[in-house]
């Protein structure tokens, strides 16, 4: 007897898809009872599953599984298509089974894996419906597209609306607000706005007093509100009553990867399409203030460099976080009040436990102005003995000119390459032009002359522009006696040059803060001390 099984699929999960389904086994059984010598094991089915790719197919897999298991010797599909849609699938898993001696039979297309020209005829039908797939997914994808610019909704779950759907066809018509989640998103937008909390804050706020959320994916209510969620929520323009849609949009047809929409297709956006939850001006600020925190929070030494003086360079002692620009406050004579706090205690607030785990810090917070005061300080006590300094710096200069003195006969060598690489172009046009050389081979090798001789035109403009360094040294010296003077006689704060010197700053406390200049190894250090400017100790 042949063990037979045979697999089937519907794309959709509708009743009348679940109905064809059902014919499909029925038909099968009727086909293997008119061969008396088959025998029928299993049958294998997929409903709702797209035909495109094979990594959510569970019987599918289940039955490519049990080929291992020496199951069954044929397979009965009805057609290619419900086989596979990819042309790589279907080829690939067919090889294998026939491999190990197991036909694939598809009844309608009158395919046999087991056939002399059943793979060519399979690689055709199989790119058929491949193609079949790609027609169909542009169709939906026209559809889904036209449907949206005509205002219709589509998307997961949206807190604080609930959709309205079409007795007949059931399908998703318009927003309308759900009024008791709406009332916990006018308390989110006033908590971030208005009292000035975090997203981090809120999200355990409403996690700590129980507020249920709805998960999309999961089809179910929780109460694990997350800080992503709550930056989402600020964000979400359907708040307003506008609706912005293909925020992701697929990229392949046959893996349905999508991606996050950077520009790359165009963007649908109806204003005013429902009911606003938040007033237009509330939403405004709030996004002006997303902003404002984000600036703010960005902590990375790149993008802080060229905007504050110790941007980047200051460092929290207890949790080795970067310290980032605190709340700015107007003094009362006009003039801004800044600090700078540690980001972990900016993100998660004082140290404290949450689920098992210690989170938060408890550094102080640092005046700008103090850390001015300390660089000042620092900087005199470099300065003590100026004369030594000057003369240091300018032997140090007089040093690195006179070595540019060999740079004169590294330039002759340097020219002397570029006039032999000018005879090699020279001889190897001649020699294309007796056609000793084709074409092609002159081409390639003049490109390679030429390279060189674009590398070496560089190095010859590098080692010229030393030659005249040295030849202008009195020149070069004193606009380096200038800037050193300058630097020595400083007694204003420089942003400029306190950015060159000060390497990082490590804070313990608002009492007591570690300097370490660049060229030193040892950190100036600043302790407690009554006055309001921290002392240097040692």
């Amino acid at each position: 007897m042949k063990r037979v099984v045979a697999y089937c699929r519907v794309s959709t999960d509708h009743e009348d898809q679940k109905n064809s389904l059902e014919n499909q086994r029925l038909y099968f059984e009727d086909y293997v009872k008119q061969h008396k010598d088959w025998k029928l094991i299993d049958i294998y089915a997929d409903e709702g599953i797209s035909g495109t790719s094979l990594k959510k197919r569970n019987d599918f897999n289940r039955m490519y599984r049990d080929r291992l298991r020496n199951k069954y010797d044929l397979i009965l599909t009805k057609e290619v298509c419900r086989f596979a849609r990819n042309t790589v699938d279907t080829l690939e898993k067919t090889r294998e089974l026939k491999k190990i001696g197991i036909e694939v039979r598809f009844i309608i297309d009158n395919i046999s894996t087991f056939d002399t020209d059943g793979e060519l005829r399979l690689t055709i039908m199989a790119g058929l419906a491949q193609d079949e797939s790609r027609r169909i997914s542009e169709r939906v994808q026209f559809g889904v597209i036209q449907s949206m610019k005509k205002g219709v909704a589509f998307g997961n779950i949206v807190y604080g609306f609930d959709f309205t759907r079409d007795p007949i066809t059931g399908k998703k018509t318009k927003l309308v607000i759900n009024e008791k989640e709406a009332r916990i998103v006018r308390e989110i937008f006033h908590m971030y706005l208005n009292e000035g909390k975090g997203a981090y804050t809120i999200a355990k706020e409403l996690k700590e007093r129980g507020i249920e959320i709805k998960r999309a994916r999961k089809k179910e209510k929780s109460t694990d509100w997350r800080e992503g969620t709550i930056l989402d929520m600020l964000q979400n323009v359907k708040y307003v009553g506008d609706l912005k849609q293909r925020i992701t949009y697929t990229t392949d047809f046959l893996e349905h990867t999508k991606k996050t929409n950077q520009g790359e297709v165009e963007f649908i956006y109806i204003s005013n399409h429902h009911e606003p939850i938040i007033d237009r001006k509330t939403f405004e600020e709030t996004q002006n203030e997303l902003k404002r925190r984000s600036d703010m929070y960005k902590h990375e030494k790149s993008k802080y460099t060229n905007k504050h003086t110790f941007s980047g360079k200051l460092v929290c002692a207890c949790c080795g976080a970067s310290y980032v620009g605190g709340e700015n406050r107007h003094r009362k004579d006009g003039t801004l009040r800044k600090t700078w706090r540690c980001y972990t205690a900016t993100k998660y607030g004082k140290k404290h436990i949450e689920d098992g785990k210690e989170i938060g810090c408890d550094n102080d917070r640092v005046n700008n102005e103090l850390l001015k005061e300390c660089f000042m300080k620092a900087l005199k006590e470099i300065l003590i003995n100026k004369k030594e300094i000057k003369k240091d710096i300018e032997n140090y200069v007089k040093i690195a000119i006179n070595k540019c003195g060999k740079e004169t006969e590294l330039n002759d060598i340097l020219l002397k390459e570029k006039e032999q690489l000018g005879k090699e172009k020279n001889k190897l046009l001649d020699l294309c032009i007796k056609e000793i050389i084709d074409e092609e081979s002159y081409k390639q090798k003049n490109k390679e002359i030429e390279n060189k001789m674009i590398k070496l035109e560089k190095e010859i403009q590098e080692q010229e522009r030393k030659v005249k360094i040295k030849e202008n040294i009195e020149e070069v010296l004193d606009n380096v006696r200038k800037m050193v003077d300058g630097i020595l006689s400083l007694k204003k704060f420089s942003k400029n040059i306190c950015k060159e010197l000060v390497d990082k700053v490590v804070i313990h406390s608002d009492t007591k803060l570690d300097f370490y200049l660049k060229g030193y190894e040892d950190p100036y250090i600043f302790g407690n001390n009554e006055s309001n400017i921290l002392s240097l100790q040692h």
